[in-house]
C-alpha cells in the first residue's frame, strides 16, 4: 500500500490539469478526464455502462455551500452518448472550516465509486473546485502499515497540490470513507459546538458535525492543519487521528 499512499497516480495528475482550468472561470469545459474505471453499475437501470469522460463545470452562481455545488458541477459522460450529474442524495458528507471545503460523494461513474472535492471559497466567484479526487471502493488493501483505519480490508490513493501546499489521502471500501488532507495552516472562525479533546501526541483536536451530521476532526501541527474526515463514528476519526504521526514524519500518514 506504501506506494499507493505516497505516490499521486498519473489520473489525479490530469484532474488537477482538469481542475486548474477552473480557476480561469473553466473557459475550455469541453476538457475531459478519461476515467479510470472502464465499467460501472448505473443504480437506476442495472445495466453496464462504460464511462468515457468526467469534467468539473461552473456552478449555478446562487449556491450557498460546496454541497450544493457539486451536484451542479460534477458531470460524467458514458460512451452510450448519457450523461450523469450527482443527486443531492449522493453527497455523503461536507467538512468545511472557513473558506475551505472538503465534499465526498457517490459518483455517478458506478457503484462503489466515490469522488472527493477540495473547494474554496471566493468572494467573486462563490466556490471552486481545486482538487479532485476518484476513487472505486474496493478491498485491494489490507495492510494498514501502523494506521487505525475503521476498516480492514480498503481502496487507497492520494493526491499532492503543490501551488496549493495541500495533500489529501483517501481510503475507502464499499461503504465507507474516511479522508486524511493536510493544508498550510491558516485562519478560521471555529464552531461554537465544538468539542476538544487531546490527542496522544500533545495535540489538542476538535471534533465537530457537518450539514449531514457526519463528525470531523481536525488539530494542528507545526505550521500545518490537519482534517480527518469521512462517513464513519466519532471515535474511529479519534482512534485514526491517535495513530498519525507528526506532519514532519517522512512517510505521513503512516506511523512506520
Amino acid at each position: 500500500m506504501k506506494n499507493k499512499l505516497l505516490i499521486p497516480i498519473v489520473l489525479l495528475a490530469a484532474c488537477s490539469l482538469l481542475l486548474g482550468c477552473q480557476e480561469t472561470k473553466l473557459n475550455n469545459q469541453i476538457d475531459k478526464v478519461q476515467p479510470h474505471n472502464k465499467t460501472a453499475l448505473n443504480p437506476e437501470d442495472h445495466a453496464l455502462k462504460e464511462v468515457e469522460w468526467v469534467k468539473v463545470v461552473d456552478p449555478p452562481q446562487n449556491v450557498s455551500s460546496p454541497s450544493e455545488a457539486v451536484v451542479h458541477q460534477y458531470e460524467v459522460g458514458f460512451k452510450d452518448g448519457t450523461t450523469e450529474f450527482p443527486k443531492k442524495d449522493s453527497v455523503i458528507f461536507e467538512t468545511s472550516l472557513g473558506q475551505k471545503s472538503i465534499v465526498a460523494i457517490r459518483s455517478p461513474e458506478g457503484k462503489n465509486n466515490f469522488a472527493v472535492f477540495l473547494y474554496e471559497h471566493n468572494p467573486s466567484a462563490s466556490w471552486g473546485v481545486y482538487g479532485l479526487v476518484r476513487l472505486l471502493g474496493n478491498t485491494e488493501f489490507g495492510d494498514k502499515e501502523g494506521l487505525q483505519l475503521p476498516f480492514e480490508k480498503f481502496n487507497a490513493t492520494k493526491m499532492g497540490l503543490p501551488d496549493k501546499e495541500t495533500s489529501i489521502w483517501v481510503f475507502a471500501n464499499e461503504t465507507e470513507i474516511v479522508t486524511i488532507t493536510v493544508y498550510n495552516r491558516f485562519s478560521f472562525t471555529p464552531s461554537s459546538d465544538r468539542e476538544k479533546i487531546l490527542l496522544k501526541n500533545g495535540n489538542e483536536a476538535y471534533i465537530g458535525k457537518d450539514y449531514f451530521k457526519n463528525s470531523y476532526l481536525y488539530y494542528f501541527d507545526t505550521e500545518k492543519t490537519i482534517v480527518v474526515s469521512g462517513n464513519v463514528d466519532k471515535q474511529k476519526f479519534i482512534d485514526l487521528a491517535n495513530s498519525l504521526p507528526s506532519v514532519t514524519f517522512t512517510s505521513f500518514p503512516s506511523p512506520k
